[in-house]
């Protein structure tokens, strides 16, 4: 229950909405709100609706996906576009966001923001070609990657996510998206996700993000840069893991201990990097 919030206003566009939040340090931005509801934070006093402001496009074109900040988790799913992009990561990582009514109401912009360590969503978009528009009010881009790395600091100033650009890929690549849970379906413990474009029989572009191993989904340059135009094999991709998994900091918990975490980050992402290295192989 939010038994403290005085004044609901309705934002009329992103400057409105920048300028309302901005003014008010307990005033919080609310798109699907089950969040926001869920935490029942008593410091809030005003709470700003973005439904009229603008956010809600979800379109393909020829360079990719748009998808604004206010377009629920479900709608992604089942746009056919967004749905299927990189043979589905985005939405495979969707479905283990939230149960289905949950997933109607619960917003992209929201689900970034508040994003745990082991959210699917943001693990999946780190390794897509992906850009995020912020307005702070003035509307800026950035690379996801800069986005998750810079997160807490632009929640700090107030600034609005207004959207998501995934970029298509090329013909000759694939993605991968694994996970591990209590159950085939819950929340992951660990998840896993990987693109790799293949040219003249070898990648010639590795992306591997891992969540449930460190305070925030984490993509592994040091193994992208192992593999890259090497020939996969399970061995090499085991061999590879090291050098990143150990730049991170698993915390134990009662779903799973540090040690269990690690284990299974190296089994999820050798079937996720092998898994899009085999599907990519048969496009080339």
């Amino acid at each position: 229950m939010l038994r403290n919030v005085k004044v609901y206003k309705r934002a009329k566009d992103i400057e409105d909405a920048v300028a309302l939040v901005q003014s008010n340090p307990n005033a919080i931005y609310i798109g699907g709100g089950a969040w926001t509801v869920a935490q029942g934070d008593a410091q809030l006093e005003m709470v700003v609706d973005l439904q009229e402001a603008g956010l809600d496009i979800l379109e393909g074109n020829v360079d990719g996906v748009r998808m604004g900040a206010t377009i629920t988790l479900q709608a992604i799913i089942d746009h056919p576009d967004a749905g299927t992009l990189a043979d589905g990561i985005l939405a495979r990582a969707a479905s283990y966001t939230q149960s289905r009514t949950l997933r109607e109401q619960g917003t992209l912009g929201g689900t970034l923001i508040v994003a745990g360590p082991t959210d699917p969503v943001t693990t999946a978009l780190l390794v897509l070609n992906t850009d995020v528009l912020y307005a702070d009010p003035v509307v800026h881009t950035a690379p996801f990657t800069s986005f998750v790395a810079y997160r807490d600091r632009l929640i700090k100033t107030r600034v609005l996510i207004t959207e998501v650009r995934v970029k298509r890929p090329p013909a000759r690549s694939a993605a991968a998206f694994e996970v591990v849970g209590r159950s085939p379906k819950d929340k992951p413990i660990v998840c896993a996700a990987a693109y790799v474009a293949v040219d003249e029989g070898l990648p010639s572009e590795v992306r591997a993000a891992v969540g449930g191993v460190d305070a925030k989904p984490a993509r592994l340059y040091k193994t992208e840069h192992l593999l890259k135009g090497q020939l996969l094999t399970r061995e090499k991709v085991a061999g590879a893991l090291p050098p990143s998994l150990a730049e991170l900091k698993p915390v134990g918990d009662f779903r799973g201990s540090a040690e269990y975490r690690l284990e299974m980050a190296q089994v999820l992402l050798q079937r996720a990097i092998l898994g899009a290295w085999e599907k990519a192989r048969r496009l080339s």
